[in-house]
């Protein structure tokens, strides 16, 4: 049975989105090997389709952390929005 993530992403959506985390799996362990024809592949894809990608994962990592951290899902968007805002990438998501 499809999961309801599943059922708000077309095709070329869901292709996104496996690409956008095997990428992010991938360098998060360091595997660079691939790495540029996994984002030659994702590029090819429309920007409109990777968008809706990227956020329905960013939904779905957030409502996952959420009862861990013990944060509302919109606080936790709240933190990263803050985050971009501060513009300082290095100090890490607080």
């Amino acid at each position: 049975m499809p999961s309801p993530h599943d059922r708000l992403l077309t095709a070329a959506e869901h292709e996104a989105a496996q690409l956008i985390v095997t990428l992010a799996w991938r360098l998060e362990g360091g595997q660079l090997a691939n790495a540029d024809r996994l984002l030659a592949r994702l590029c090819a894809i429309p920007a409109n389709d990777v968008a809706m990608a990227s956020i329905v994962l960013l939904r779905q990592v957030v409502h996952g952390v959420a009862p861990v951290l013990r944060k509302p899902s919109t606080e936790i968007l709240g933190d990263l929005r803050a985050w971009l805002a501060r513009g300082d990438r290095s100090s890490g998501f607080s």
